[in-house]
């Protein structure tokens, strides 16, 4: 069984990283390690995530570097890079697992050796009134060149895909997962869902997938670059709360 190095990006995310980590402790997927790197910000966690990862049962390497933030992509790689399992899983800072996340995924991996990422169904859940989607869809190139509906927290990734198609690019500030996973299925990777809902990806203000109107036009130019490295048609900046009403129609629950 794939030992897994769960990747976790913060800054200032007192509310929501403690809960992040909790989740990943629960985790049943035996061979775990945390790697959480900070993107700047204050250098001394919070009090409540500290005590959380005093609790976790396997290693954590906790690393980072000073302000000013260097973004996603470059934290992400240097993190990517201090992970020793053979696969690596993706935990947003603002993300919840589901206790058989990484296991349910591993399993995919260790069954079938031509799998690069696996990925999950994840459930949406809108903070300001608790309501939810979902997102449950094979990959399908031709609806994901329109509509990234893969979010981070649902991956699994197996180490050589990193090294067969390389990291993150530093370019992309906010669309850098949907470029890697474009640069895998172009380059001949294969990208497979394992259907049921293992992740819940919460959507707020202040989410890295959120389109306030400042990102807006830095968002367009990030999906034109897109558009000119793959070829694709027009993309309609969207969240992932948007996505899933599109590749999804009719996911919506009220709590």
């Amino acid at each position: 069984m794939a030992a897994v190095s769960i990747v976790t990006l913060t800054r200032n995310r007192p509310a929501y990283l403690p809960k992040a980590l909790r989740s990943a402790g629960t985790q049943t997927h035996p061979e775990l390690e945390l790697v959480l790197y900070q993107d700047g910000g204050d250098p001394l966690l919070d009090y409540a995530s500290h005590d959380v990862i005093e609790e976790l049962e396997f290693p954590v390497i906790h690393a980072g570097h000073k302000d000013p933030p260097e973004g996603v992509a470059r934290s992400r790689n240097a993190a990517i890079g201090m992970a020793r399992g053979d696969a690596v899983a993706i935990l947003d800072d603002d993300d919840l697992w589901d206790p058989n996340h990484v296991a349910h995924l591993a399993g995919l991996l260790d069954r079938d050796p031509k799998v690069d990422v696996a990925y999950s169904d994840v459930r949406l859940r809108r903070e300001n009134d608790g309501a939810e989607r979902v997102i449950a869809r094979d990959f399908d190139l031709e609806v994901f060149s329109k509509d990234d509906y893969i979010p981070p927290s649902s991956m699994v990734v197996r180490r050589s895909a990193f090294e067969r198609f390389g990291l993150f690019d530093p370019e992309f500030t906010c669309s850098e997962d949907w470029d890697w996973l474009m640069r895998v299925v172009r380059g001949g990777g294969v990208i497979a869902r394992d259907p049921g809902i293992t992740a819940t990806v919460l959507i707020h203000d202040g989410a890295q997938s959120s389109i306030p109107p400042d990102r807006l036009e830095l968002r367009k130019r990030e999906l034109q670059m897109l558009r000119d490295r793959y070829g694709l048609g027009p993309i309609t900046p969207k969240t992932f709360w948007e996505v899933a009403e599109t590749v999804c129609p009719g996911s919506v629950t009220t709590s």
